[in-house]
This record gives C-alpha cells, sequence and structure tokens, in this order.
C-alpha cells in the first residue's frame, strides 16, 4: 500500500473510530510530517458529508465552516511548521461531527445498549424484557434486545427458535429480526423459527394477531390465532396453514417434541440443534421420509432408536457424528 493510500485508510478509521493506538500515533505522524493535504480529502468529505446533521442550531453554518477550513488548510500547506496545526483542525472538525451526532442519536433515541441471551444445548431459557414482555428461548437460540426500549419500536433480533408473551402497546409495535423474517405485532402470543439451516422458517399464532414479512421475496401475511406461515423456496408467498392444537407448536418449552408428518431431514436438523451434536441422513430416499411421532424427556440415542424403527433403517456414530442410513 502506498503512503497515499495508507493516509486515506487511517483517516478514514479515524472518522470511524475504529483506529487502534498504534494506528492513531502513525496517523498523527502523518499529518504533522505530510506535505500534502489532499491525499485526505476524499474521506474527510465523505465522512462530512454522510454525517446526520439535523436538530442543528441554525445559527451554525456548518458547510461554510467545512470550505473555510479547508482553504486554510490549503493555504498553510506550504508551512511545514503550521502542518502541525492542520492536525488541530482535523481533531476540531472529527469532535464537532462526533458531537452533532451523538445529540442526534440521543435525542432520536436511536442511543441503544443491547444485550444477548443464549439457550445452551438441549436448555430452554426465560428473558424479561424491560417492557414485560416475555421470551422463551428454544435450545441453541440467541436474542438480542435493547436494554431498555427508548425508540418508537420494540426490535429484538432472533437467531434460532422462540416463544414470546408480547406486552400490548399500540404506541410502540413489537418486531421480530430473525433472518430473513420480520415479525410485527402489538401485543399477542407466538412462535417464531428461524435457525439458520432449518427450512422452511416460521411463525405460529397462539393468540392474537401478527404481520410477518419475507425480506428476501418481499411476501406478507397476517396471521391469527392457530395459523402458521412457513416459508417456500423458488415462492414469493408464504404457506399458511391452520393448525388443530397451536399449542403444540410450543411443546419444546415442556422438554417435548412433536413430529407431524415431518421429513426426516428436517427432523434431524432439529434434533442436532437441540442437542448440540451433527446428525446426518444418508440417501435422498430415507431423508424425504416423513414421520409422525412425540417424543419427551427421552435421551437422543433412544430417539433416534425409535426413528430408525419408524422409517426401516439404522444409525451408527462416526466422528462424533450420527448417521442415519
Amino acid at each position: 500500500m502506498n503512503q497515499q493510500d495508507r493516509k486515506s485508510e487511517l483517516l478514514e478509521k479515524y472518522m470511524n473510530n475504529t483506529c487502534t493506538k498504534q494506528e492513531f500515533d502513525e496517523f498523527m505522524e502523518l499529518i504533522k510530517t505530510s506535505t500534502d493535504f489532499e491525499d485526505f480529502d476524499g474521506p474527510m468529505k465523505k465522512h462530512w458529508e454522510g454525517s446526520p446533521q439535523e436538530n442543528v442550531p441554525d445559527t451554525v453554518d456548518w458547510n461554510r465552516m467545512y470550505s473555510n477550513i479547508k482553504l486554510r488548510l490549503w493555504a498553510l500547506k506550504k508551512t511545514k511548521v503550521l502542518f502541525k496545526f492542520a492536525a488541530v483542525i482535523v481533531l476540531v472538525i472529527s469532535a464537532c461531527t462526533l458531537i452533532i451526532y451523538n445529540y442526534n442519536k440521543v435525542a432520536s433515541g436511536d442511543h441503544i445498549v443491547y444485550l444477548t441471551q443464549h439457550a445452551g444445548v438441549a436448555k430452554t431459557k426465560v428473558i424479561l424484557l424491560s417492557d414485560g414482555t416475555r421470551v422463551t428461548l428454544n435450545a441453541n437460540s440467541d436474542l438480542r434486545y435493547p436494554q431498555n426500549f427508548n425508540a418508537k419500536t420494540r426490535e429484538v433480533y432472533l437467531k434460532g427458535e422462540a416463544y414470546f408473551e408480547v406486552i400490548h402497546n399500540e404506541n410502540k409495535p413489537f418486531v421480530i429480526h430473525s433472518g430473513r423474517l420480520k415479525t410485527h405485532v402489538l401485543g399477542t402470543t407466538f412462535t417464531v423459527s428461524a435457525y439458520s439451516q432449518v427450512k422452511p422458517m416460521n411463525v405460529t399464532v397462539l393468540t392474537g394477531k401478527v404481520a410477518v414479512k419475507d425480506e428476501l421475496n418481499q411476501a406478507h401475511v397476517i396471521l391469527t390465532r392457530g395459523q402458521s406461515a412457513s416459508t417456500k423456496d423458488g415462492k414469493n408467498t408464504f404457506e399458511v396453514i391452520t393448525l388443530a392444537n397451536p399449542e403444540d407448536a410450543i411443546a419444546w418449552m415442556d422438554d417435548k417434541m412433536i413430529f407431524e408428518n415431518s421429513d426426516l431431514e428436517s427432523v434431524a436438523l432439529k434434533l442436532s440443534y437441540k442437542y448440540g451434536v451433527d446428525i446426518k441422513v444418508t440417501g435422498d430416499k430415507l431423508s424425504q421420509q416423513h414421520i409422525t411421532a412425540i417424543f419427551q424427556g427421552q435421551t437422543l440415542p433412544g430417539i433416534l432408536k425409535a426413528i430408525t424403527q419408524l422409517t426401516h433403517s439404522n444409525y451408527k456414530v462416526r466422528n462424533n457424528a450420527y448417521i442415519l442410513y
């Protein structure tokens, strides 16, 4: 990397507050010893134009200030002693921009502290959010959420599966981001299943009403009690069914697994997530076999034994992986 590119890279990192102490020292030294400030123009202009500036007092003309500072930098670049003063000017620009940016973030409710909770192997975890909403995570699932809901919406991020009991607040909709799914509610109870490898992703409503959007293909659906929507690869609509027993969708909260006409490949993936192991099904014919079964309080070997009896197959353990064949 040549010196010009290095100057640009260091200034970009400095403006974004991502430089290390060593990079900061290198950046300051380059400013003090540089004889050409044009190398800094590109990233400085980009940072300036991209910085939030709404709600700034009308008495301050920031664009004019920026132009004047650039003119002074141009006039000063012939004098090496004054190049050291240029470092102070750059710092002033950054400080002003940072103050404005932070002010606007706090004013708009965007200054949010996030927490993350994880449910381990074969375990569930209950999380009580600041608004009183209760979330139960299924095994090997993560929830990222604000410490306090200060924004106009209550937004959380799910990886895996969870049961939500959302406190009603018509002024602050509750939004769950889970992979390609975005679920929008006011107050209701429902489950979201969005393990990254499990297809299809699914939302099931137990009470109330939710709106679900597939952000990959822009599909929308409104669900009420007992309805379940699943994504379908290659289609821009949801597959929606009505469940006879919606509570079956949260059977996992009682350490119960219910499979109703489920293909063996999906069963294997869900067991993999619950028990934290690798379970593979060999052969297309076997992986597409469907089973209906209920398992509760059983060990993984016990479940696999029952599955092989249902599908007339076998399983073995190789390199810490369970293989059905």
